[in-house]
């Protein structure tokens, strides 16, 4: 099974320019018992339009597409060399169909913008077998019979002791967000929704609408960084036993901006544990705002695992320049990391 540092030097081979790679987060607790049948590496989201589209949002644009595509060659060479050993997902919002102006149909515009972006959506539905995730901006990829992109998936435990882990983009939270007198019905929709089987559960409009909500049409997400990534990755030796800028859900204000999705992830998570899923880790996207936060539910270790986003910007350090957005989650076992990758100045 591929180790942390194998992926690490790939990551390091891939990008070998000084401050290449940079760590975000890391936590390790093998309480958590999770599933060890491969590694798994978590790409969030992008907001990819078609070329006119683009030029059509000049705030609000997709501006890591060389190096995107250069850690997804990165990763296809590190399956030919540990082949079915690790998974690649992309965890929502590859696409931003809301913002598509064209008028031709989901369909339609999606296949434009798969079209004039080809590299990534080539590699990622190609040699990587990619795991897409659809995302409240590019929902149709779930209803496409041409996409058949997964709402959320759930990898249960071959151990029923074990954990499970439930992989999400994330936009369920931010309805709760406006709606916390709703935090309990959310939950016990949403897990609903997974035991009957159906696939009705945003056939409101709740959800989505709210986490659109109060959005321009140039909205530029992320002008502000919200990561700061450490120049520690450079010499990480995963030997050691140690954690880093891992946040205390349990112990924050749950009204801190860093911690915002934890309270509803936590009731998501008691609600499909009485459905027969012992969920300690949850993995998402949507917030564009790389984080680990670690709290407990039913007294045993829960994880929430924000895996940030290629759109936005990141700094090294508060007198740092900003940086674009590039960061990745990596999970090996029961240890996970979150990685900025690339550096490259906002002009």
């Amino acid at each position: 099974m591929l180790t942390h540092q194998d992926i690490l030097d790939k990551l390091r081979v891939t990008f070998p320019e000084e401050n290449g790679v940079a760590l975000v987060a890391r936590y390790a607790d093998n309480d958590l018992q999770l599933p060890e049948r491969r590694a798994h590496i978590f790409i969030g989201d992008c907001h990819m339009l078609n070329d006119d589209d683009t030029l059509a949002y000049p705030k609000y644009q997709f501006l890591q597409e060389q190096d995107l595509n250069r850690l997804l060659s990165g990763l296809i060479k590190l399956k030919k060399d540990s082949p079915g050993h690790r998974r690649v997902w992309h965890l929502g919002d590859l696409f931003d169909v809301w913002r598509a102006r064209g008028g031709l149909g989901d369909e339609a515009e999606m296949a434009k913008i798969a079209s004039d972006r080809h590299e990534i959506v080539d590699k990622l539905r190609g040699p990587l077998r990619a795991r897409i995730i659809a995302g409240n901006h590019d929902y149709p990829l779930f209803t496409s019979p041409h996409w058949r992109a997964d709402r959320y998936r759930i990898l249960d435990n071959d151990d029923p002791d074990g954990g499970d882990i439930f992989v999400l983009h994330g936009d369920v939270f931010s309805g709760i967000e406006r709606l916390h007198d709703n935090i309990q019905e959310i939950a016990v929709r949403f897990a609903t929704w997974h035991e009957a089987g159906t696939k009705n559960l945003f056939q409101d409009g709740d959800v989505l609408s709210a986490a659109n909500r109060d959005l321009d049409r140039d909205t530029p997400f992320g002008t502000e960084p919200r990561v700061l990534a450490s120049a520690r990755a450079d010499d990480l030796v995963f030997s050691q036993e140690e954690h880093y800028n891992v946040i205390d859900g349990d112990a924050e204000d749950p009204d801190a901006g860093n911690t915002k999705p934890f309270p509803l992830a936590k009731v998501l998570g008691e609600k499909m544990r009485e459905r027969g899923h012992n969920v300690r880790l949850m993995v998402t996207g949507h917030t564009h705002w790389a984080r680990l936060i670690k709290g407990t539910v039913a007294g045993s270790p829960f994880v929430l695992m924000d895996c940030g986003a290629w759109i936005g910007y990141v700094k090294r350090s508060q007198d740092e320049e900003a940086i674009h957005s590039g960061q990745i989650g990596v999970l090996v076992g029961n240890e996970m990391c979150l990685y900025q990758i690339g550096y490259r100045k906002v002009a």
